[in-house]
């Protein structure tokens, strides 16, 4: 369930990178614009994604033993992480590289969980 809902919280990573563009080039500035597009919405999805990666991956990795979804894990948050401190027209690019490597880490991980019904 862990990894579902690290996946899914990825996922809503890249709709708000997508989204927000988006809704500005339609003249989207209203209230939902305006709050999407806010600064505090990386953070609000930042923290549930880090506390999601730290509780599920190191966890499983004993159970498992494979490195892959860790060393995926740990890229896709770094460039999620530096997607906040990189100028706004390179931000999208690493959130979104950034997002997609945590959802293949989490989906991994569920994968080989499952593999040795771990689960």
């Amino acid at each position: 369930m862990k990894d579902f809902l690290g996946a899914c919280l990825s996922g809503l990573c890249i709709l708000h990178c997508l989204l927000v563009p988006l809704l500005l080039a339609m003249g989207g500035a209203s209230v939902l614009g305006a709050w999407i597009g806010s600064e505090w919405v990386h953070y609000l999805l930042i923290a549930p994604i880090c506390l999601l990666l730290i509780w599920s991956l190191p966890l499983s990795w004993i159970k498992h033993r494979n490195l892959h979804p860790l060393w995926i894990g740990g890229s896709g948050f770094s460039l999620l992480l530096l997607s906040l401190f990189v100028p706004e027209s390179a931000e999208p690019l690493l959130a979104i590289v950034g997002s997609l490597g945590l959802i293949t880490a989490h989906l991994l991980n569920r994968h080989l969980l499952k593999q040795n019904s771990l689960v």
